[in-house]
């Protein structure tokens, strides 16, 4: 009981320091303590500027639309990640972990990194990048400045889980791994295999993410790599209806299927945790999330043909709102808000299993009713 409440004291005064700037602003209060992201260039806000890689675009055109400017997003503006942070009312972008470590770790860490993937080598011929394996590197040493702030590793597995933990890896096993002649990847796997690879080493890591206190965690499907722009231009000749590479988006559901089985199986093996898949293929590709825009398989910047990124310093169309993609490979601001809102709220039945990101952070764990209780006491 002494230790129980020491842990509910020490929630307290942490909770009345972290959201002082709440009460003196008049703002509401985030609907978590903190938010932990995990992923690629869809969610990287920043983290590849800090090293020797290719895949970095702190640039303009860029951040064109945000408000410091290039930032390392691969967006004209937000991602993703971004407008699931404002949703879950945060008032600041979630800070990238960077090199050397951050300032503002008790509201989460955005540890992406642009051309990651689940596995090692993914990505490795284009230089350094935090793999999936690095960034949970990088969050242990996140939960360990976590407790030592807080006085034990009780108290912060208490704090932790509370927070929305969203992961969007996959993408650049297929794009920057399977798909591609320069690795070995396809003549080792055949689609089902290579799928399988990935899901026993995700579970693995997903594992891990567990035992550092994580107890909220939402997994993204894999978007429709077909239909990027990027994709489109190399294989003009397996284009299906919709104007998409198809035999790319059929692998990619495999990747899909197996993640929603996951999901279940970690839900079923931990009573006290609550794990979520949110449905981005269907998302990607309804007429509900792409009402709105005329410009579906084009980049709105300028990029080489056959290749994703910007060239550094170019013009882009001004109507960047009428457009799914920024450059050959990763949405506009406008297409992440619209993401966004179906993973955060969602529109349809498919978008979320068994929980949307809303749900989930609603949800009252075992573990985490210290903070319940101090967070209505406040």
């Amino acid at each position: 009981m002494e230790s129980e409440l020491k842990t509910l004291c020490l929630l307290s005064v942490l909770l009345l320091v972290s959201n002082w700037k709440h009460w003196t602003h008049g703002k509401s209060f985030p609907q978590v303590p903190c938010y932990f992201v995990f992923g690629d260039s869809l969610f990287d806000n920043g983290n590849n500027n800090y090293l020797s890689t290719a895949p970095k675009v702190n640039y303009l055109p860029y951040g064109i639309d945000f408000d410091t400017g290039a930032s390392g997003r691969c967006s004209n503006g937000l991602n993703i990640a971004d407008t699931i942070s404002a949703q879950l009312d945060f008032d600041s972008y979630i800070t990238h972990f960077g090199v050397g470590g951050c300032t503002n770790f008790l509201d989460g860490v955005n540890y992406g990194s642009n051309g990651a993937g689940i596995l090692d080598i993914t990505g490795s011929k284009s230089g350094e990048l935090f793999t999936m394996n690095i960034q949970l590197f990088n969050h242990n040493i996140t939960v360990s400045r976590i407790a030592k702030i807080l006085g034990s590793q009780e108290v912060a597995r208490k704090y932790l889980s509370q927070c929305i933990y969203v992961s969007d890896m996959g993408h650049n096993d297929y794009l920057n791994n399977y798909f591609m002649d320069s690795y070995n990847s396809s003549q080792m796997y055949d689609p089902e295999q290579f799928a399988q690879l990935l899901m026993e080493t995700y579970e693995t890591q997903l594992e891990s993410l567990y035992w550092t206190g994580a107890r909220k965690i939402a997994l993204l499907g894999l978007i429709r790599v077909g239909c990027m722009p990027y994709n489109i231009q190399k294989n003009p000749g397996k284009l299906d209806a919709s104007s998409c590479a198809y035999e790319l988006n059929n692998d990619v559901q495999i990747f899909n299927g197996k993640l929603r089985n996951l999901v279940e199986k970690l839900n079923n093996k931990h009573s006290d945790a609550r794990f979520t898949y949110i449905n981005s293929y269907e998302i990607d590709y309804d007429n509900q999330t792409n009402n709105g825009f005329t410009y579906t398989r084009e980049s709105c910047c300028l990029a080489e043909p056959r290749t994703v990124p910007c060239k550094s310093l170019s013009v882009p169309c001004s109507n960047r709102d009428d457009y799914v993609y920024w450059d050959g490979a990763h949405f506009t601001e406008a297409k992440a808000w619209a993401f966004g809102k179906r993973a955060y709220k969602r529109q349809s039945p498919t978008d979320a299993y068994p929980y949307d990101i809303s749900e989930l952070a609603k949800l009252k764990l075992d573990d985490s009713d210290a903070y319940n209780i101090t967070h209505a006491e406040l």
